[in-house]
């Protein structure tokens, strides 16, 4: 015989979930170039509009701003929840979610796996294998990482619906700020490299 005055536990309380995407709708044109002019920092508030937008359509108790600041360990769940997201509504999922993710992890690993073996030549990478080589290898892990992104963001844009925000390029005056914080982040990697190179010859 159930009581009627029992009430279950807060964790039991499953919450109507608000309407809209569930992930951020992003154009893929302005997220390449939000992440080429900042050198990959948008890809923090990326993460960020993610998962608060995922808090705000499932209405679970989670921390955006945690899961932003440790975003790297929440990549499988990021990936895991879009693909449910998908299936559940009908549009597929994402094949082979797990190896995108295994794939970010293998590249953001590559510089450092680089970075321990030229160290045990008693040596800096630069010193090792040359500056331009040792940029190229970092280039292009951060390349094949961002491909990665852009793909699972196309999936998340299957769930935009007919708002067609996936479609539309505009820049609001966050992403100016973004923008200006990616050009100051870019002329400090010049004059390191313009650093560098001096002190190389």
């Amino acid at each position: 015989m159930s009581e009627p005055f029992n009430t279950p536990p807060a964790a039991d309380l499953t919450a109507f979930p608000t309407s809209g995407p569930p992930f951020y709708t992003v154009s893929l044109v302005k997220l390449t170039v939000m992440m080429f002019i900042t050198c990959g920092l948008y890809g923090l508030y990326w993460f960020y509009k993610n998962w608060s937008r995922y808090k705000a359509y499932s209405a679970k108790p989670i921390w955006p701003v945690l899961r932003t600041v440790f975003c790297f360990f929440y990549i499988p769940s990021l990936f895991s929840k879009v693909n449910a997201a998908l299936k559940e509504a009908g549009r597929g999922g994402i094949p082979y979610w797990g190896a995108y993710a295994a794939g970010i992890y293998l590249l953001a690993f590559t510089p450092s796996i680089v970075t321990g073996y030229a160290s045990g030549w008693g040596s800096s990478p630069s010193a090792a294998f040359g500056l331009i080589p040792t940029i190229g290898v970092y280039t292009f892990t951060g390349l094949g990482q961002f491909l990665i992104t852009l793909r699972v963001q196309s999936f998340i844009n299957r769930l935009d619906g007919k708002s067609g925000e996936s479609r539309r390029i505009c820049f609001t005056f966050g992403d100016v700020v973004w923008a200006v914080t990616g050009i100051c982040y870019w002329a400090l990697l010049v004059q390191i490299y313009a650093w560098l190179s001096s002190a190389n010859m």
